[in-house]
């Protein structure tokens, strides 16, 4: 059965659509079901000129030394799984290891961007965060000595941005 140019394009367009809502709710099934941690981190790099005002973030627990492993040795590009135990308001990491801990544990995904020395550093898909045009120097002059990341972290160890602010006692006026 040969299908017409119209009923071509229409299919086309509808794939491309059901991409595009995928894509966005993959990350909205994580903000929705999640489990809600906050996270320290020190602000970067606040402008791309092709991307408009974000914030690089690097989180204390990108940096794991070596008694956090379980057993294990990483190589750059290696999937890791960091165990995340409560310390007062925030979220730490506990260990890591190769794979996911069991069932109940809180943990996050990432992968190992540098293992040549120590800590080894990883990367959650959390690094960076688009704010409104303007605010990204702003939100860097008051951050001081960091911001707090509300993320949200699925039982896949699957994380999202829920929300950028300044940690209140830092904040200079």
């Amino acid at each position: 059965m040969i299908l017409s140019r119209k009923t071509r394009f229409y299919a086309l367009v509808s794939f491309q659509l059901l991409l595009l809502i995928g894509l966005i709710a993959y990350k909205q099934v994580t903000l929705l079901t999640g489990q809600p941690i906050l996270l320290k981190t020190v602000p970067v790099d606040p402008r791309d000129f092709f991307r408009g005002d974000y914030v690089v973030l690097d989180y204390e627990i990108s940096h794991l030394d070596a008694w956090q492993w379980r057993d294990a040795s990483f190589s750059k590009g290696d999937n890791i799984y960091v165990t995340l135990r409560r310390q007062g308001q925030f979220w730490v990491a506990a260990s890591a290891d190769k794979k996911p801990p069991e069932e109940g544990e809180v943990f996050i995904q990432g992968k190992v961007s540098s293992a040549t020395d120590y800590p080894i550093t990883v990367q959650y898909g959390i690094e960076s965060y688009f704010v409104p045009e303007g605010k990204g120097l702003e939100l860097e002059r008051e951050a001081g000595e960091g911001l707090i990341v509300e993320a949200m972290v699925d039982r896949h160890g699957r994380a999202a941005i829920k929300r950028v602010h300044i940690e209140p006692h830092t904040r200079t006026r």
